[in-house]
C-alpha cells in the first residue's frame, strides 16, 4: 500500500567530491543511484518529487521535477522546495546519494506521525539523520525564516517540542546494518556501495 505522504529526493548537490557526472547517475550494480531511489519511492509513496538544479538532466524519471524557489543553492533550500510543492501534509526527504534507503524504516517513520509533529527523525550513534527524515509542510515558514537569515543548517530550524526522534535500537531492528544512512561522497564510498549492493542480491 502506498503511503499518503510525499517522497522527496534532493538531487541538487554540487558534486565537488565525486568528479565527473552527477553522483546520482553513477551506477551501483545494474542501476544508478537515482533509479534505485525512484523504484523504491514509486512503490512506497503516493507522490514523488525530485529537487534539482538542472531540470533538463532529469527528464527520464516519471516524477515531478522542481528547482529551488529560494536560490540559496543549499540542502535547506532543497528541503524547502520539496515541501512547498508537496501535496501531502508530510514528506519523507532523502538525498540522491543515499542508495540504500530502507522501505521498513520509511514506513515506520511515517507511521509515527501524530498531530503536532513537525519532524520525525532517526537518531543513530552518529546523531540525528536529517536527510532520512519526515517533515511537515508546517515547517515551511521556519525554513524560510532561516534562509532569510542565511542560516543553512537543516537542524537549526527544529523546535524541540515538535520533533519526534526514533532511537537506534528501533532502527537496527528495521535495518540491521543501518544502510539507510550510508551516503556516497567519494570514489571510495562509491566502491563500498557497489560491494554492499552485491551482498544484498
Amino acid at each position: 500500500m502506498k503511503l499518503d505522504c510525499t517522497g522527496v529526493i534532493l538531487a541538487g548537490g554540487k558534486n565537488s567530491r565525486l568528479p565527473g557526472k552527477k553522483k546520482t547517475f553513477h551506477r551501483i550494480g545494474e542501476t544508478t543511484m537515482l533509479e534505485r531511489l525512484c523504484t523504491l519511492f514509486s512503490r512506497v509513496f503516493a507522490e514523488n518529487i525530485i529537487v534539482v538544479n538542472e531540470p533538463e538532466e532529469f527528464l527520464e524519471p516519471d516524477m515531478m521535477v522542481v528547482t529551488d524557489i529560494i536560490p540559496a543553492r543549499c540542502v535547506l533550500a532543497g528541503l524547502h522546495a520539496g515541501l512547498f510543492y508537496a501535496s501531502y501534509p508530510y514528506a519523507y526527504v532523502t538525498a540522491c546519494d543515499i542508495p540504500f534507503a530502507s522501505e521498513a524504516v520509511i514506513r515506520h517513520l511515517v507511521g509515527k506521525i501524530k498531530p503536532g509533529d513537525q519532524v520525525i527523525i532517526p537518531r543513530t550513534d552518529d546523531g540525528l539523520q536529517p536527510l532520512s527524515a519526515v517533515y511537515a509542510r508546517e515547517c515551511i515558514p521556519l525554513i524560510e525564516a532561516n534562509l532569510a537569515k542565511n542560516m543553512y543548517k537543516i537542524k537549526s530550524f527544529y523546535k524541540k517540542k515538535h520533533v519526534k526522534e526514533v532511537p537506534v535500537s528501533v532502527l537496527k531492528k528495521l535495518d540491521p546494518d543501518l544502510g539507510f544512512i550510508f551516503n556516497v561522497n567519494t570514489l571510495g564510498d562509491l566502491e563500498q556501495a557497489k560491494q554492499m549492493a552485491a551482498k544484498k542480491r
